[in-house]
């Protein structure tokens, strides 16, 4: 699968035995579906697996935001997490998969104090 954030291409990547999502082999943005994603939050150092890419590279790539689900379904949905309006990402409406710009994911995983006053700053992302 060719990456929606850049040029590279979606590779496997697995952690245990039941975490297995695609990472693209640039920017090392992350896909997956939405059950993966809660499974992945759940396993203890999937991030630091899972997750390689720069935060800064991650962070820069937000403003790719027009982008096509890399399944084929069309265009994918602009989002914000519900607790953390800081994180931003991509959701297909078709078939929920789900596209994380590099440390998007380590900070999904952790929820702490400070990420509550960059959600308050950045407030949620704006759907165009």
């Amino acid at each position: 699968m060719d990456c929606p954030k850049c040029t590279g291409t979606l590779h496997q990547a697995d952690y245990g035995e039941n975490i297995s999502v695609h990472r693209c082999d640039v920017c090392a943005g992350l896909w997956c579906k939405p059950d993966m994603l809660e499974n992945m939050k759940s396993m203890w150092m999937s991030e630091a697996v899972l997750d390689t890419g720069s935060p800064r590279v991650g962070s820069t790539l937000n403003a790719v935001a027009d982008i096509d689900c890399p399944e084929g379904h069309g265009k994918m949905q602009k989002c914000s997490d519900s607790n953390q309006h800081h994180i931003w990402f991509e959701q297909c409406t078709t078939c929920g998969g789900v596209f994380l710009d590099a440390g998007e994911f380590t900070d999904l995983k952790y929820d702490t104090l400070m990420d509550r006053v960059r959600g308050m700053l950045k407030g949620p992302r704006p759907s165009d």
